[in-house]
């Protein structure tokens, strides 16, 4: 076996495909890793392209080439996605796996095989890098293909969107926009939807040991890779308004969440601050008391970000009175913010409209 062989006998390339493929095959890995030429480039080639990782940097390229046939292009994201499932310890997925799904998806060429393949990618991304991270014109339409047109079973479509949102070597900080996207689609249903906004509100942790049966077989060691990965705070955060958009009740979702020790474990300022994006787009639904009665809650939450975030709140809503009763937090923070932040309402013309509350509201908190 050689290059020209594997371009010619599992790729079916044509003669005319294959010098420009072998090209390719060289400016990927000139360009991304420390090849280089020697006196036998051709045999040197063949020994990259055997590993995953060099396979999926030659894929990346074909896919996004003018000229390649659709074959071509189909069999090489098959390769590099399927040959995920026979990873052995210590080796890396290829790159480009939603990029290499989302062209599949797109073409209508997408395969539960394919499925698997993305899922145990996502698994065995190495920690720690930015060499994986993909941008969304390919990470939402794989999960379009995937969620629309791949035959997969309803927990392992929970599983699967689970990972993706905690891929953060894939995804970076696209979580919220990718969730957003996948609650958007009409290919899931609303109880698998609640399903997932359910356990990224609730849990943690999406996979503790122990508590989550694993829709496909996982051995030890995939299962504690699993465990350990977080899901993204903005995710958390969005999870709290999808679920009363897709049926559960605000007011009782508002009691609920903005309780003390409601949501243990990371994460739970973030379900907070997503009970007070709730809280304010209800707003003039609930009556003043409940309304009152739900901010002065929150203002005594013991994260120092949500408190704050419900001071912001009730300035919109209400004025400069609720904003005041910040002077006496108990987080010392907190009370020279409340000064500052009158001192400049005092010296300022006008009060901030609005608007500019909203956006201040709105800001991220951090992971």
């Amino acid at each position: 076996m050689n290059t020209e062989t594997f371009l010619k006998t599992h790729l079916d390339a044509s003669e005319q495909e294959i010098p420009r493929l072998v090209e390719m095959a060289h400016g990927a890995l000139d360009e991304e890793t420390d090849y280089s030429p020697e006196d036998d480039p051709a045999d040197r080639l063949w020994r990259y392209l055997q590993y995953p990782y060099y396979l999926g940097l030659f894929a990346q390229r074909v896919v996004a080439a003018y000229g390649i046939s659709p074959g071509v292009k189909e069999k090489l994201c098959h390769a590099v996605l399927q040959v995920n499932l026979n990873l052995e310890k210590g080796q890396e997925p290829g790159p480009g796996l939603f990029q290499l799904a989302s062209w599949l998806g797109e073409n209508d060429r997408l395969t539960n095989e394919d499925y698997r393949g993305l899922r145990r990618g996502i698994i065995w991304l190495p920690r720690l890098t930015d060499t994986y991270e993909e941008p969304l014109e390919y990470i939402l339409p794989a999960c379009r293909g995937v969620f629309g047109d791949t035959d997969i079973t309803y927990d392992e479509s929970v599983e699967l969107i689970l990972m993706i949102l905690t891929a953060k070597e894939a995804i970076g900080e696209k979580g919220r926009d990718i969730f957003d996207f996948i609650l958007e689609l009409d290919s899931l249903g609303a109880q698998l939807k609640r399903d997932v906004c359910d356990i990224v509100v609730e849990k943690a942790i999406p996979f503790p040991r122990g508590e989550f049966d694993h829709p496909r077989p996982t051995d030890a060691e995939e299962q504690d890779r699993l465990s350990i990965r977080f899901q993204p705070g903005s995710v958390r955060r969005r999870a709290v308004v999808w679920l009363a958009k897709l049926g559960r009740d605000p007011l009782e979702l508002l009691n609920t969440l903005l309780k003390p020790n409601t949501v243990r474990g990371y994460g739970g300022d973030h379900v907070a601050s997503g009970a007070l994006d709730l809280l304010s787009e209800k707003w003039e639904d609930l009556e003043d008391e409940t309304r009152m009665d739900l901010l002065e809650k929150a203002a005594s939450l013991p994260d120092t970000s949500v408190r704050k975030r419900a001071y912001i709140l009730g300035e919109k809503n209400i004025g400069r009175e609720f904003l005041e009763q910040s002077l006496d937090d108990k987080a010392k923070s907190l009370r020279h913010w409340a000064s500052d932040r009158l001192q400049a309402r005092d010296e300022r013309d006008e009060p901030p409209t609005a608007d500019e509350l909203q956006e201040e509201l709105e800001e991220p908190l951090e992971d």
